[in-house]
């Protein structure tokens, strides 16, 4: 890949960082990843995470009396012992500057609304954004639209799953994986699942999926980006263009836009810059 200069963008797209506490330089990873949220928030950078940021993330909701409300019951969740760091610096972001973004993916779909106290904006599918008179549909990828898909407001609901990704996240599973396991028993558990599903074949994918394909061309959707296959690249079709951000987790790869267009960039956090390289491009 031919290497750019380094460019100042107004918008970062980032997913599949996959962020797990237990792995060998865990710390420096972590890091890294604020510095790039701290800068997007100095920078005045608008940020969009496209799901799997962390892995694996399941929160335990419980209830608690509180007095000074009436008795009225108050939900609060207790959250896996990852990344606090991390969701520190991304709840600054939110003050400082403005809400990321932020589409649940298939490693931490189970949000109980941790996200949206520290000031996210939180959707369970995806997002039509509108940006520089494009309109794009922002999701993770696990889930893909259909005929019955539909845009309400800004919102786009419902998506077709793999059939364990569609178990794994009904309100009944999670219900009983919840009532059966205490939070540390169900985190190990699903933190096996996790390993295992994310062991993706690296593959040279130079196509979109029919459906995709489907909604750029006979809609008002210019641009689709997703993550999920940890798979980076563009792909041109008829009605607009697919672009996948690639993993973050492989060489702290993001994807961004500028003066200068779309371009995929690796981090670099110790210089505090975007390095944009090259990515194959494809039609379909």
């Amino acid at each position: 890949m031919s290497e750019y200069k380094g460019i100042e963008p107004t918008h970062v797209f980032l997913a599949d960082v996959h962020l797990d506490s237990s792995k060998p330089m865990a710390k420096n990873y972590e890091r890294n990843l604020c510095s790039l949220i701290s800068y997007a928030a100095d920078k005045k950078i608008h940020l969009y995470l496209l799901g799997d940021i962390f892995d694996y993330w399941m929160e335990f909701p419980s209830y608690e009396q509180k007095k000074k409300h009436n008795d009225k019951s108050v939900i609060k969740s207790k959250i896996p012992p990852i990344g606090s760091r991390l969701l520190d610096i991304l709840h600054q972001y939110n003050k400082s500057f403005t809400p990321a973004y932020y589409i649940l993916g298939n490693h931490d779909y189970w949000d109980a609304g941790h996200f949206t106290a520290i000031g996210c904006t939180v959707f369970k599918n995806g997002c039509k954004i509108n940006l520089d008179q494009q309109s794009i549909c922002l999701i993770h990828g696990d889930g893909l639209p259909t005929k019955k898909t539909q845009f309400h407001g800004n919102i786009i609901s419902p998506l077709k799953r793999p059939i364990f990704h569609t178990i794994l996240q009904s309100k009944i599973f999670i219900k009983l994986f919840q009532f059966f396991f205490q939070p540390h028993q169900a985190w190990s558990i699903m933190k096996y699942f996790s390993n295992f599903s994310k062991k993706k074949r690296k593959t040279a994918l130079t196509t979109i999926h029919s459906s995709l394909k489907y909604l750029i061309n006979f809609s008002d959707i210019d641009i689709v980006i997703a993550g999920d296959d940890h798979c980076a690249r563009t792909v041109h079709t008829k009605g607009g263009q697919y672009i996948n951000t690639g993993p973050y987790y492989e060489h702290h790869l993001v994807l961004t836009y500028s003066k200068q267009g779309w371009k995929h960039a690796q981090w670099d956090g110790k210089m505090n810059k975007f390095i944009v390289k090259e990515q194959p491009i494809y039609s379909s």
